[in-house]
């Protein structure tokens, strides 16, 4: 597997040169790892059934998971879907390119492993200039579902990647462009339904679509059919234990000393001074920031870097299910199989 840095690179062409190499191993049916604004994609051409079947096999992911497919511009859109009711244009106005995906009845020429076998597809168009750019030189749609072993942590630096991936020799190369801007997946919206709903909760707040295409978005409870990635129990989990708690600084006052030494605590940066003034040992606490934007773009790496300790588990601080925190329990509670302490 080698690496093309490209984190530093700003001159077009100096880019275009770098990637030729990898565009050359996508026409040539086999995998790449790229870049995307969300998390890293493990990607293949989206028409080639071969090259989408190694992405299951490398990720050990289940036929039943749907991929999501990235484009470079509309013109790719046309290659994809049936049709584009008037609300997803809309909201393609409004968030394309950016980490929005839509789930739209599919053209028959797309592969039905990229699709679990329905009658949709999900696309999203990229925020990241450079996946635009790779996608475009590649001259087809990359199927690019995150680039770990399934319901492991995403991936949003290199070292995740090389931790799930580095003897994986169907990956000839990863395009490295630095950590990803939002840190969490995209949200996914069922674009074939009345009124549309959400499957999946992500870098973008439903009720910022909401608002800024004047259109109604469902929330069900229930999801019976998973035309959207990320739709299992267990996901984004680590290796270690976890756990939940809705009051980490009660949980903690209730360990003895030894106890501490087997728990890695992960919350916002208000939690972990609290922690500190109470607790006088020295603890393993990772701090996940204030915001909920900082929380959701840290929540990986901070949960790969807990996987990481010397400890035997992990407790995460809940935060409130609202706007992008949403986004967030839903990650926390797929990662700690929704087991709670305190909670």
């Amino acid at each position: 597997m080698k690496i093309i840095d490209i984190s530093n690179i700003k001159e077009q062409k100096l880019v275009d040169k770098k990637l030729l190499s990898a565009v050359k191993t996508i026409k040539e049916g086999n995998l790449v790892v790229i870049p995307t604004e969300t998390v890293y994609g493990l990607a293949a051409d989206c028409f080639n059934p071969d090259a989408v079947n190694k992405i299951f096999i490398v990720k050990n992911r289940p036929y039943s998971d749907p991929l999501i497919v990235h484009i470079s511009d509309l013109n790719q859109l046309k290659d994809l879907v049936v049709d584009l009711p008037l609300d997803a244009e809309k909201i393609i106005s409004n968030f394309w390119p950016g980490p929005v995906s839509l789930v739209l009845y599919k053209k028959q020429t797309i592969p039905d492993i990229v699709t679990a076998g329905l009658n949709t597809v999900c696309v999203r168009m990229p925020e990241l200039e450079i996946t635009r750019r790779f996608i475009k030189l590649c001259k087809t749609p990359l199927a690019a579902p995150s680039a770990n072993i399934f319901s492991h942590i995403s991936s949003t630096e290199l070292e995740h990647i090389l931790k799930d991936f580095k003897n994986k020799k169907e990956i000839e190369y990863v395009i490295y462009a630095g950590r990803t801007k939002y840190g969490i997946e995209s949200t996914v919206i069922d674009c074939t339904s009345k009124p549309f709903k959400v499957l999946r909760y992500g870098a973008v707040e439903i009720e910022k679509i909401e608002r800024l295409c004047n259109i109604k978005i469902s929330e069900p409870k229930n999801i019976l059919k998973k035309k959207s990635p990320g739709l299992f129990k267990k996901h984004y989990s680590p290796k270690k234990t976890t756990y939940l708690t809705k009051n980490l600084l009660k949980f903690v006052k209730s360990l003895s000393k030894k106890e501490l030494k087997e728990f890695t605590f992960v919350c916002d940066n208000m939690t972990k001074e609290k922690l500190y003034k109470v607790i006088a040992n020295d603890l393993s606490v990772i701090p996940l920031g204030n915001t909920f934007e900082e929380i959701a773009r840290n929540l990986y790496f901070c949960l790969h870097l807990a996987e990481e300790m010397n400890t035997k588990y992990i407790v995460v601080q809940s935060v409130k299910n609202v706007g992008l925190g949403k986004t967030i329990m839903d990650r926390l509670i797929r990662a700690s199989e929704n087991k709670w302490i305190y909670g």
